[in-house]
């Protein structure tokens, strides 16, 4: 009644593939882009002028692939800069729902081009007010990854503003408990992350919460093989991060790549995030 299932063993080399890669170079230049990155998110616009250049070598997606991009708040100003990136998107695509991503994952559903599946992170009050409504005009599907202490907070959503969402037909993932930097906890602070979120959504929506994705979602910086495995054990059947390629059948859904982009981007700089 929950939806899917499928197999959740991490395929065995894809850690390691990516970490082979994790050089203390590549980590200390992956710090200082998320430096850089965290001061341009305080000005979307700005940031999406400044990513917009290296879409000139980008297209948007033609060959077949999955796609996972993911966004976070969107206030009201950029509810219609959302509905252009998602008619974008629409033109390319179908937009799927992350039970049928991970149909497409298990071979059970045809790849024969550019799909994609949407989801948001946090707990914003602008998914009740901007995004639910949008995504009910264009019927696009998408997840809602709550990080559970951000719920009832001033500016955030309530557990009945999420029970109203999941009435609307969206479903829910957990995005931890507080928000941590999973490879900065200890291991029993790490599980509590993982576990403690996702009985909570269970409790307050009584909907089964299958699905996971990291808080900034980069290996060996922001988590490690230590908290997939701890997903796993958890029931969790997907573990989503922010790398960001295509996916094709026979990828791990514990190692889904996301790309995360923000609605006040002009499509150029949509296309350095989402391309073939």
């Amino acid at each position: 009644m929950f939806g899917v299932t499928i197999a959740t063993d991490v395929r065995p080399d894809s850690f390691a593939k990516v970490m082979a890669m994790e050089t203390p170079t590549a980590i200390k230049r992956r710090l200082n882009e998320l430096g850089l990155r965290s001061r341009l998110r305080a000005r979307p616009r700005t940031q999406g002028r400044v990513l917009a250049p290296a879409g000139l070598f980008r297209r948007l997606p033609s060959a077949p692939g999955l796609y996972f991009p993911f966004y976070h708040d969107v206030l009201p100003e950029y509810a219609g800069d959302l509905r252009r990136h998602l008619r974008t998107l629409l033109r390319v695509g179908p937009m799927v729902s992350w039970d049928d991503a991970l149909e497409v994952l298990a071979g059970q559903q045809p790849l024969t081009g550019p799909v994609f599946c949407l989801s948001f992170d946090d707990a914003h009050l602008s998914w009740r007010d901007v995004v639910v409504p949008v995504l009910r005009e264009l019927a696009v599907p998408a997840t809602f990854f709550v990080t559970t202490d951000l719920v009832g907070r001033p500016g955030n959503l309530t557990w009945h503003d999420c029970r109203e969402i999941r009435d609307a037909g969206f479903n829910f993932g957990s995005h931890t408990v507080s928000h941590l930097r999973l490879a900065d906890q200890d291991d029993a602070g790490a599980r509590r992350e993982i576990v403690d979120s996702k009985r909570e959504i269970e409790d307050e929506l009584g909907v089964e919460v299958r699905d996971f994705a990291a808080p900034y979602g980069y290996p060996n910086v922001d988590f490690t093989e230590r908290d997939v495995r701890a997903a796993r054990e958890a029931g969790y059947r997907s573990f989503a991060t922010t790398l960001r390629p295509a996916m094709h059948a026979g990828d791990s859904p514990m190692w889904i790549t996301r790309q995360g982009l923000h609605p006040a981007w002009p499509i150029m700089a949509v296309r350095t995030r989402v391309h073939d």
